[in-house]
């Protein structure tokens, strides 16, 4: 099985080297086409992790390719961010501020399951613009201050799981995508969709402009949300009595507030005014993003250790420069412009509406879902060929952009596996597969009916 899946990965670039290239497409752009569908079936065959394998087809590519294209990628200040991103998510995690704004609001809030469940989406809304990683915001801050407070009420895993925790624990999945919808460094694959999307179409999304596309259709969905979960997956527990116990015992542990605690808020709300008011002070979203991070180097709010043990950053860092970089090297070598003249031989949208165009491409990003076991991966590898779609279409590339943006995150949804944050609950066993899948999907379906029957018409009204 090892081997077999180590064989596409050695065939593509073989086959490319050897086919000639098509007229339009220079010899290195297309020995880089190969090279690209082996880091795809790295990142969905994994005979290595992801890091791993990339680094092991780069290293063997450079006796063949220039090692400068090869590894351009990894000076990207895209990718650089999306380090950052994954960096500052741990700042909430080791100082503890994040566990303190979830404990405050309970303490202040937590009346029934209901308010509880919205407690959960205000904790994670309130995290999600400085913590890139919804794995690491939502598993590893908002979901196990909720769980611990499902469990102290008698609902586990092995008994009484409906009690309150089976509830908090499908709806933790979707605000977790709904709040990496709503912002764009709410999750890192959304700076990856941006940046594909920018090379690809040409599409600027800056952060307001996606803040502003997001807050009313993904508004909607997280202020609805724990209502329509609370009656399609009602618990039984419906009035909480000693919340406040739990939250007060929680606060308790965390002791006094900390300087670096102190520290942190403050380039958070510095971060997230910076990239507000980015269209005004000509300051993109990368560089503050950049500069929250040494800040909180400078001020000791984090260490190197701290910087360097966040495993999961340096992961994505390795598989996702070397992709962007074949990526970027294909798009400069006219490859995306020959696959579009190449597909409108096959796949004609281009008389299709600019409605019924989208509706397409969204139908496409979500029916291949099932397939991938990582959103970064699935963005990375399947977005090029929808946003080359889309560029055949009358849709107009920003609401191309958009809306397969947005998918990204919702469509996740739909199985357990679609993304961190669904691992993370699914594992802890309170919601079956079955149910879970299917409350997915009911959610995805809602979410496609808000975004295409509200948050398009809203888009045009406001000028996007």
């Amino acid at each position: 099985m090892f081997y077999l899946k180590l064989l596409p990965i050695i065939l593509f670039p073989l086959l490319f080297w050897i086919i000639p290239n098509p007229e339009g497409v220079s010899p290195q752009t297309w020995h880089m086409v190969g090279i690209y569908l082996a880091m795809l079936c790295g990142l969905v065959l994994r005979p290595f992790t992801d890091a791993v394998i990339m680094l092991i087809i780069l290293g063997i590519a450079s006796v063949f390719i220039s090692p400068n294209l090869l590894f351009a990628g990894f000076g990207s200040p895209m990718v650089w961010f999306i380090i950052s991103a994954f960096i500052i998510c741990k700042a909430f995690v080791i100082t503890g501020l994040g566990k303190r704004i979830a404990y405050l609001l309970l303490r202040k809030y937590g009346k029934n399951t209901l308010t509880l469940g919205y407690l959960m989406m205000v904790t994670d809304t309130v995290l999600a613009p400085a913590t890139g990683s919804n794995m690491s915001r939502s598993g590893g801050i908002t979901y196990p201050i909720f769980r611990n407070i499902a469990e102290a009420l008698g609902s586990t895993p092995e008994s009484g799981s409906r009690r309150i925790g089976a509830y908090l624990t499908i709806l933790m999945y979707v605000v977790s995508m709904g709040t990496s919808s709503l912002f764009l460094t709410g999750m890192a694959t959304n700076s990856i969709t941006v940046s594909l999307a920018n090379e690809i179409m040409g599409v600027n999304l800056e952060w307001m402009v996606w803040f502003k596309a997001a807050i009313v259709p993904a508004g909607i969905i997280l202020l609805t949300a724990p209502l329509i979960l609370y009656k399609l997956y009602a618990p039984e527990l419906k009035k909480i009595d000693n919340v406040a116990e739990i939250a007060n015992q929680g606060l308790s542990e965390l002791g006094p507030i900390k300087r670096e605690e102190k520290l942190l808020m403050v380039f958070f709300a510095l971060g997230v005014l910076g990239w507000m008011t980015g269209s005004l002070t000509g300051i993109a979203f990368i560089p503050v993003g950049l500069a929250f991070l040494a800040c909180l180097l400078l001020f000791k709010v984090l260490s190197w250790n701290d910087v360097v043990s966040e495993k999961s950053a340096w992961q994505t860092f390795v598989w996702y420069g070397a992709f962007y970089g074949a990526a970027v090297a294909l798009s400069k070598g006219g490859f995306y412009v020959y696959l579009v003249e190449l597909i409108k031989n096959y796949l004609d949208l281009s008389q299709l509406s600019e409605f019924s165009a989208l509706g397409v491409l969204v139908f496409i990003s979500l029916a291949v879902r099932y397939f991938f076991v990582s959103n970064s991966a699935f963005v990375v590898s399947f977005y090029p060929v929808l946003f080359t779609l889309g560029m055949t279409t009358q849709a107009h590339p920003m609401y191309v952009a958009l809306s397969l943006a947005f998918s990204a995150g919702y469509g996740a949804l739909l199985t357990h596996y679609g993304n961190g944050a669904g691992v993370f609950t699914f594992s802890s066993g309170y919601v079956p597969q079955k149910t879970f899948w299917l409350l997915g999907t009911i959610m995805v379906i809602i979410n496609v009916l808000v975004y295409f029957l509200i948050g398009i018409p809203y888009w045009k009204m406001i000028g996007i």
